[in-house]
């Protein structure tokens, strides 16, 4: 390989872990957004439960104000029953470790980067061997390969954090009807 080939596959090497590295941040974003809203939806859920135990027996149904307020609440609890389901099921989609998909199977010497084949080596000697052995082109693959299974992780977190978002802004509308509505029915009923 001549000089001038060495130093294109060397920027592309760079260019490609660049890629690898602004991946690696936007999983850790994501897994770390996933952490703080889960948290914030079991305060909601540990906060809801308690208060229906109260309302839900106090329910009326007589008068227009009684059908109302218990109405209202019956289906904003409802909603926001389905709605936490729901985020919970996707936020686990955020939240689950991947495996590699794209090379399932490695090859020796030529999956250098992902965790579960270079575990795969017998020993720390063998992966430094392998490493050592590995031509710019080698590595420019493996590196690749990577980003590649990154993107592919990456867009499911990702697809799977809009789809929360949207089941949360959902489920925090109904909670904060059905608090209300469920204080409302705790002073008015009593």
């Amino acid at each position: 390989m001549s000089d001038p080939e060495r130093e294109l596959v060397g920027k592309r090497l760079g260019f490609a872990w660049k890629n690898f590295e602004d991946q690696q941040a936007i999983i850790r974003a994501a897994d770390l957004k996933a952490g703080y809203l889960v948290t914030f939806l079991l305060f909601f859920g540990a906060s809801t439960i308690p208060l229906g135990k109260e309302v839900l027996p106090r329910l009326r149904w007589a008068t227009g104000a009684e059908a109302f307020a218990s109405g209202l609440y019956a289906i904003t609890y409802l909603v926001f029953a389905v709605g936490f389901v729901w985020a919970l099921y996707l936020i686990s989609h955020v939240l689950t470790p991947r495996t590699a998909r794209h090379h399932a199977k490695p090859s020796a010497g030529k999956e250098l980067l992902y965790y579960e084949h270079v575990a795969r080596y017998s020993e720390s000697a063998a992966y430094y061997e392998a490493i050592t052995k590995a031509s710019l082109e080698e590595m420019l693959r493996s590196v690749t390969d990577q980003v590649y299974e990154l993107a592919t992780i990456c867009k499911v977190k990702v697809d799977s954090l809009r789809a929360f978002s949207q089941a949360f802004k959902v489920t925090l509308v109904a909670w904060f009807v059905s608090t209300g509505a469920g204080f409302w029915i705790m002073t008015w009923m009593k």
